[in-house]
């Protein structure tokens, strides 16, 4: 009777904790994001929040452009190597100094353009960088960050093509 209640328990429990994986690397790049774009509001000058993947361990890091040096730190510790940022979904521009992805934020925390691969997309959105877990594949849990508008909004939802 204990085998088959874990039998059905299981799979329930591993998309649970994967999804809470994912969420969890989510919400730490987006607290950078908004770290870099408060910084960009009360210095007066451009911040850059930048991501990468070292030693398949998602980094990110906040910095000014002008004379700032990247500081990694890994976004979600408990996830380790079961998170990955998904290059397919991503749209945050990968043209950076530093790291894989990034967005910059100019004076007042208004986006720079230069973030943004498409701006003129038609999904209503400026720009996402997507989140997904390695055990699910291509239907296990994604998480976006949507960069929603260039005066900074800034948001996590589903990742829907």
């Amino acid at each position: 009777m204990l085998g088959i209640l874990t039998a059905i328990a299981a799979p329930g429990w591993l998309n649970f904790v994967n999804n809470q994986r994912v969420k969890n690397a989510s919400d730490a790049a987006l607290q950078l994001m908004r770290r870099a774009q408060s910084r960009a509001s009360t210095e007066n000058r451009t911040w850059e929040a930048s991501f990468r993947i070292q030693d398949e361990v998602i980094q990110g890091s906040t910095h000014a452009v002008s004379g700032g040096a990247p500081l990694w730190q890994t976004l979600a510790p408990e996830a380790g190597t079961l998170v990955t940022l998904d290059f397919d979904s991503s749209t945050l521009s990968q043209t950076c100094e530093h790291g894989d992805h990034c967005v910059r934020f100019e004076d007042r925390g208004v986006i720079s353009l230069d973030s943004v691969e498409d701006p003129d997309n038609e999904s209503g959105t400026l720009a996402r960088l997507a989140f997904r877990s390695r055990d699910g594949g291509d239907d296990g849990p994604r998480r976006c960050i949507v960069v929603a508008t260039i005066l900074g909004s800034i948001r996590t939802d589903r990742c829907e093509d």
